[in-house]
């Protein structure tokens, strides 16, 4: 299994800062609220993807690069010695890999005739159908994949639809939708960090001078990111511990696809 590659990278900060221009920044600027024309992205698009995933692995300011197929799979690396393993099988209900947040066939909507760069869709979400319960002490705790004791989902995880808004930016060029959400899975809780985004260039047709701006097609990634270790840790070393390390690690997935609208 060839282990991952280490490099340095800020792509933490720089997908933070991606995703301010979705509300305008502080002083009330930006796409969101530009009432200039914008294209029309309304309607029914269908979806494939990259058979490809580009995953990332933020460890104490290094950061590991690894090329898996589309369903994912394992990922081994060594940290300041330490070897540690991720498994990232998208088969794996903890896992949620940009295709599963990003469906094959998605509609938009733009429902602000003020503000036509806004628009919405609606995209899968995982929700607890059974009972938020406290974690047992031994279930939780410094060393588990609960450290910080938060209450677990006591039954089956399903897929529900939840809203998600984004922006078209101010040239009509690209677009950009926020996917962040936290779930709950059995026995541990996983975050889909506010990074989370589906963007993309667009393909236009007509002007807006005309009327008849349309959005034909677009090109772009979809990167979910997730903290906290998240249930990835294998025990390489099998010494029964899950290493201190991978509790503060991201992990980062994306994947490109490409859209058409019917």
């Amino acid at each position: 299994m060839r282990e991952a590659t280490k490099r340095t990278s800020g792509w933490v900060g720089v997908m933070a800062l991606a995703l301010a221009p979705m509300l305008g920044g502080a002083d009330g600027c930006g796409a969101a609220f530009s009432e200039s024309p914008a294209p029309n992205m309304a309607g029914d698009w269908d979806v494939s993807y990259d058979d490809r995933l580009d995953v990332e692995i933020a460890i104490g300011g290094a950061t590991y690069t690894e090329e898996l197929g589309a369903g994912g799979g394992v990922v081994e690396l060594t940290h300041e010695g330490q070897p540690l393993m991720f498994d990232l099988r998208c088969e794996r209900p903890e896992v949620v890999c940009p295709s599963e947040v990003w469906p094959s066939e998605v509609g938009f909507r733009q429902d602000d005739e003020r503000y036509p760069h806004r628009v919405w869709l609606q995209i899968p979400h995982q929700e607890c159908m059974g009972a938020l319960r406290d974690p047992a002490p031994s279930e939780c705790g410094a060393g588990t994949q609960n450290p910080e004791c938060e209450q677990v989902c006591d039954g089956a995880i399903e897929t529900s639809y939840r809203e998600a808004f984004g922006v078209i930016d101010e040239p009509g060029e690209s677009w950009r939708v926020g996917l962040g959400a936290g779930f709950a899975t059995n026995g541990i809780n996983c975050v889909l960090l506010g990074a989370s985004v589906a963007e993309g260039d667009l393909t236009t047709t007509g002007t807006a001078e005309d009327g008849d701006w349309e959005a034909t097609a677009t090109r772009g990634d979809v990167v979910t990111t997730y903290g906290g270790g998240c249930l990835w840790a294998g025990d390489p070393d099998m010494d029964g511990e899950l290493e201190a390390l991978v509790l503060g690690a991201t992990v980062r997935f994306a994947t490109g696809f490409a859209g058409d609208k019917r």
